[in-house]
């Protein structure tokens, strides 16, 4: 069994996440700017600043992963486009555009683990993106495409990028059983470092 996804929020902007976090027995690592105070941290949380390095993030991303209960989370390579250009995952099937399937292919062989700017950027270009944002647009376009079946993709300021799987959207119209599209219910997932606004 995988270790489960470890919620990556900011405190305190976030801190109302907290008690639902704790009731659920999900893991979570709380972001602090420079200046901020930490919080009093219980069983199944940590904190980092925004300014930690790469390595200490993902180690205290792990920890937290191997205290919390198990789940079914993602695996590597069990988020990949098929060659019918769809991601089967899980029962749902999603279309995905070859420059995306590019992309989630890479994120999702090392699932939970940063995968730098850099690299991503050499997947789809032969040298640097012509700027800083043309990576960013294509990830917020698959983001917002792996949102309603769980997967989440995470901007880590400074780094790069990591895939995380979750709770799928209720009544996914991407799940093949369904039988009329409903309505995407449930806010999308806020972490400190991702979702629709640009990593600084």
């Amino acid at each position: 069994m995988a270790a489960p996804t470890v919620e990556i929020l900011r405190w305190p902007a976030q801190a109302g996440r907290r008690e639902d976090l704790v009731a659920a027995q999900r893991p979570c690592l709380w972001v602090l700017e420079t200046g901020d105070l930490p919080p009093a941290i219980g069983p199944l949380e940590d904190w980092a600043r925004e300014g930690d390095s790469e390595r200490d993030v993902h180690a205290r991303v792990q920890r937290l992963a191997a205290l919390a209960p198990e789940v079914n989370a993602l695996v590597p390579g069990e988020a990949q486009v098929g060659e019918d250009g769809l991601l089967h995952f899980r029962g749902h099937l999603v279309p995905v555009p070859p420059t995306e399937a590019r992309l989630l292919d890479r994120l999702a062989a090392t699932p939970e683990t940063i995968v730098s700017r850099d690299e991503l950027g050499r997947l789809l270009w032969d040298g640097p993106p012509a700027s800083r944002s043309s990576l960013t647009s294509r990830i917020h376009t698959l983001r917002k495409r792996l949102r309603p079946v769980g997967l989440t993709i995470h901007a880590i300021r400074g780094h790069g990028f990591l895939l995380t799987a979750g709770p799928p959207a209720t009544d996914d119209p991407t799940k093949p059983s369904a039988s009329s599209p409903a309505a995407r219910r449930g806010s999308p997932r806020r972490t400190s470092w991702s979702n629709s606004s640009p990593p600084s």
